[in-house]
């Protein structure tokens, strides 16, 4: 890609600075090429929608580690000095030396330099916008002067540490505050650090904006990779005052896609998907997808909501095709969408649907496999039902006897006879809530290391680790079917080793057979 049209050859210098007053990815090319060397993702156009909509006085966007969130912030802050829209600009970085870098890279392209001929010019971004270095010219803070303005353009960059309580320049508030990724492991690792850089934030630095009466573009942005679901990021998210997206690695439609191979890069030029879904996967096989889906999905869970511990799973590294035992597939369908829905086309957010085929024997209980499809789709599901239950040889499929489920027995049922291909399709009754089933089998299978995955399984210990009664846990809540039918009242696991129920939880009791 190119660095964009050179104001000299391609069109009129005043022409220029009008269409990149309205296209900031023109702007960026054209002043700030070594900036900008690859292409923009998709969300970068969302993201300067919500930098410059003037509605919008707070601004937090919540963007993963890698996604250009330092260099966003230094073109927009460049834009706002180019355009006269901010005179008193505090950079806050998490410590003074990162705010000094992108200082830094703000006076670098103002400041005049020597050409391969010794003779002093002033940078392209300079010389259209008629920027000129003022007399404060120091690391943590710099003066210019813009075009015939009398008044100069303060800049000052400080730590999140350092001392921004109460700053003005020549008596004047600052009307943009720029917060570049303030929140580090260190200040976010305990409560009392989180809550005072919150209220710091939140309170003296929020506090200090200037007044819409004073300066009707005053804005205040933030740009964070999260770190803790109660970091200032976390909180300005709660905060309706704020306007707050969040911007995970994936493309928005399939970030919440359970199988990693449907997933793909929102950034594919600076994070190839084939590399993502490997580094997700490794995550996986070290017991470190938490830090996987913080770090690059924008996704919390706090260990003191979750319901299950990862150190809980087992890991089998056998061909699953090895195992003896009996083998069920049970089916989590997606009903089919609303007659509202079909009458507006509306499809997004549909959930998805999980197959997955568990066996159990004398050792545990053993996940095998699984699929998942987005949306609702007979003929998927019929497809899929039958092509695991013949290659797994099942000893029944599960299917719930409620709502859309029972259309979906009679449609496997159906598709049997026309195939002539027959196994059991057992009606499953279970008349707790999925979170009191999901948590009852897994709460007591799992503890006594019972339950067994294949690192392969990403979906799956996924759901488990980060389960707290929320959204998405279909491939959870497909698996806690099949295992509560494998579970059954004095179900035979060895040659004296029995299921009992103890009320309706499942209990692992070792039990002397009859003769």
């Amino acid at each position: 890609m190119g660095a964009g049209p050179s104001p000299s050859t391609a069109v009129p210098v005043a022409d220029l600075v009008r269409l990149c007053a309205v296209d900031d990815e023109l702007f960026s090319r054209v002043f700030f090429p070594n900036a900008v060397r690859k292409t923009s993702p998709a969300y970068s156009r969302d993201v300067w929608n919500r930098l410059n909509n003037p509605a919008k006085r707070l601004v937090n966007l919540r963007i993963f580690r890698g996604g250009s969130k330092t260099t966003r912030l230094r073109l927009f802050t460049a834009k706002r000095i180019a355009y006269g829209l901010s005179y008193t600009i505090l950079y806050v970085g998490a410590s003074e030396a990162h705010a000094i870098r992108s200082l830094q890279w703000l006076k670098s392209r103002i400041e005049p330099s020597l050409d391969s001929t010794g003779q002093r010019r002033l940078p392209l971004f300079a010389s259209v916008f008629d920027l000129r270095k003022g007399r404060k010219w120091e690391e943590t803070q710099f003066e210019v002067f813009h075009g015939t303005d009398q008044r100069p353009i303060w800049v000052l960059g400080v730590g999140i540490t350092g001392n921004i309580r109460g700053i003005n320049f020549d008596d004047y508030r600052p009307d943009l505050i720029v917060l570049d990724d303030i929140v580090t492991d260190e200040n976010a690792a305990t409560e009392d650090q989180r809550e005072k850089l919150t209220t710091l934030v939140l309170g003296a630095v929020k506090n200090s904006l200037s007044p819409a009466s004073d300066a009707p573009n005053a804005k205040m942005v933030m740009l964070q990779t999260p770190l803790h679901s109660k970091d200032v990021s976390g909180l300005a998210a709660k905060d309706p005052s704020w306007d707050t997206a969040v911007y995970p690695c994936w493309t928005p439609e399939t970030a919440l896609d359970p199988d990693i191979d449907n997933q793909i890069s929102a950034w594919e030029e600076q994070f190839p998907t084939k590399d993502l879904r490997k580094d997700k996967l490794n995550a996986v096989a070290q017991n470190r997808l938490s830090i996987f889906a913080r770090e690059m999905e924008c996704r919390l869970v706090s260990p003191e909501v979750r319901d299950f511990r990862p150190e809980w799973l087992q890991f089998y590294d056998t061909d699953p095709r090895s195992l003896r035992g009996t083998f069920v597939l049970s089916i989590d369908p997606v009903p089919p969408p609303s007659a509202i829905r079909l009458r507006e086309h509306r499809f997004e957010g549909l959930d998805f649907e999980a197959h997955t085929v568990w066996c159990r024997n004398s050792s545990g209980y053993y996940l095998v496999d699984c699929r998942t499809n987005r949306g609702h789709d007979p003929g998927w599901s019929v497809a899929t039902a039958l092509s695991l239950a013949q290659e797994w040889r099942v000893a029944r499929i599960i299917v719930e006897t409620v709502a859309y489920q029972k259309v979906l027995k009679w449609h496997l049922e159906k598709e049997m006879t026309r195939r002539k291909t027959f196994f059991v399709v057992k009606p499953f009754d279970d008349k707790r809530s999925k979170y009191n089933r999901i948590t009852s089998v897994f709460g007591t299978l799992a503890p006594q290391q019972l339950v067994f995955v294949r690192k392969q399984h990403a979906a799956f210990i996924e759901q488990f680790e980060e389960y707290h009664g929320g959204d998405h846990d279909d491939v959870l809540d497909a698996s806690a079917t099949a295992l509560s039918d494998l579970v059954s009242p004095y179900m035979e696991l060895g040659s004296d080793e029995y299921y009992l129920l103890d009320g309706d939880i499942p209990r692992f009791e070792a039990v002397r057979s009859c003769p």
